[in-house]
């Protein structure tokens, strides 16, 4: 796993989902490393072993009955994951319908049944709260979540506060080692790329 960890590191370093400089996050906050994982929709190998690596961290799926993605980046990853694995797929609206069914959460389901949420990025972890509000509001019990990024700024300890195990795929100290051994980033940048995360949470 390992091995693959690294490939994956430099693979979505060199389609420029990993990127350095001044950038602004969704909550407001500054931040020298942004990770645009929806770049990933351009290059399918990529996108398909990205998927069947953060699957391989749900070590018992027996207990899963629906797969629900973040809108909207960890859609595709979802979907992937639910072909490939053969579990129903959810999807959350951003908003319900305002006509037709009207609903929040496309899919068949009953209530009681276990969804696990598979997410790109957790900052502080506010979009998969959401989605978990409105899965658990509509009667599915929700636990885990599959992330591709943990940022470590506190979306981990917010969730886990909340009942919902994070399984991440990458923290962004762990894609610094591998993109520093890969010879993409310097030593200086994981040395400010760190010195940012610790100063920068919740």
């Amino acid at each position: 796993m390992e091995e693959e960890l690294q490939e994956l590191a430099v693979a979505l370093y060199d389609v420029e989902a990993v990127k350095f400089g001044e950038f602004t996050l969704q909550n407001g906050w500054k931040t020298p490393i942004y990770i645009d994982l929806r770049v990933i929709i351009s290059y399918p190998k990529l996108m398909s072993k990205l998927s069947k690596s953060l699957w391989k961290l749900a070590k018992d799926t027996n207990y899963v009955s629906h797969i629900c993605g973040v809108p909207y980046t960890a859609l595709p990853i979802a979907t992937i994951i639910s072909v490939e694995s053969n579990i129903p797929m959810l999807m959350k609206r951003k908003e319900a319908k305002s006509y037709g069914t009207k609903k929040l959460i496309e899919g068949k389901f009953e209530p009681g049944d276990k969804c696990v949420i598979i997410e790109d990025v957790i900052v502080i972890g506010a979009s998969v709260l959401e989605t978990v509000t409105d899965l658990r509001n509509s009667g599915l019990k929700v636990t885990d979540v599959f992330v591709i990024v943990d940022r470590e700024q506190g979306g981990r300890k917010n969730l886990e506060n909340n009942n919902i195990q994070v399984k991440s795929l990458f923290t962004i100290t762990q894609l610094m080692k591998y993109l520093l051994k890969a010879g993409k980033v310097a030593q200086k940048t994981v040395d400010e790329v760190s010195d940012y995360i610790s100063e920068n949470k919740l």
